[in-house]
């Protein structure tokens, strides 16, 4: 597991007036990295989020749960209102599907994430499926943190020895032609037939050089590549796409 969880959380609760039904609170909470992660912009060793949980006081017992994953400095809703409108969102339950969470994507989530698991009956199954019941699995990809160049080789060859047949590298952190020599390390072993590679660069790359980082990788027979520069830069993104040779 990448999170360990030693805070004891307190709740925080926003219910309704006694003739509604529903009723909803939030718990914040703090997950510790057991080992610190890196990405283009910084080292994480913590990470802030909030638990939903959805009741009615008629049957107190059945509840719903989702988590509002916030990602500071990285969250597109990563802003100082965060908590109020997530009390406001939990104060207003009874009427959720009249407000805009537009601009509060993980709010929404998480609120959507409790009330589906309430409305299955608070059993933590959201939709029931083959996967829930453990008789289908999911493909994924093996995501590969930013690291210095020894770790992330060992991670890779972990994620490798464990089956993965898609790996995915954070890059941006530890120098570009270092990263380069690990996706080359992987290719000198596994062809893109075999292994397929996808690079996340959180924006890391700069529009100036952006095109040729793109050629260079795209040598390499990459699936794709995530957020190549930070975002916001509308017009050198629509440039980046319509002229890249590695699909982003």
């Amino acid at each position: 597991m990448l999170f360990s969880r030693s805070v004891t959380p307190i709740s925080r609760s926003s219910p309704n007036s006694p003739d509604k039904m529903l009723k909803a609170s939030y718990t914040p909470y703090t997950l510790h990295f057991k080992v610190p992660s890196g990405t283009s912009r910084g080292i994480l060793t913590e990470k802030e989020t909030y638990f939903v949980k959805v009741w009615d006081d008629a049957a107190p017992d059945r509840c719903g749960l989702g988590e509002c994953a916030l990602f500071r400095g990285l969250g597109v809703d990563d802003r100082p209102e965060y908590e109020s409108v997530l009390q406001q969102v939990c104060r207003e339950i009874d009427r959720y599907e009249s407000l805009d969470l537009s601009a509060w994507s993980s709010i929404r989530f998480g609120v959507e994430t409790a009330l589906l698991d309430w409305q299955n009956g608070g059993r933590r199954v959201v939709y029931p499926s083959d996967f829930v019941t453990g008789g289908r699995g999911i493909t994924i990809n093996g995501l590969i943190w930013m690291g210095d160049k020894r770790t992330m080789v060992a991670r890779i060859e972990e994620k490798l020895a464990a089956g993965f047949s898609c790996i995915k590298l954070k890059i941006g952190a530890i120098g570009f032609e270092d990263e380069l020599a690990l996706l080359r390390h992987i290719r000198a072993h596994f062809s893109s037939r075999e292994i397929e590679l996808r690079v996340d660069a959180n924006g890391a790359f700069s529009p100036a050089d952006a095109m040729e980082k793109l050629k260079r990788l795209s040598e390499l027979e990459l699936h794709s590549i995530e957020q190549p520069i930070r975002a916001g830069q509308w017009e050198e993104m629509a440039r980046l796409a319509a002229d890249s040779p590695l699909p982003i």
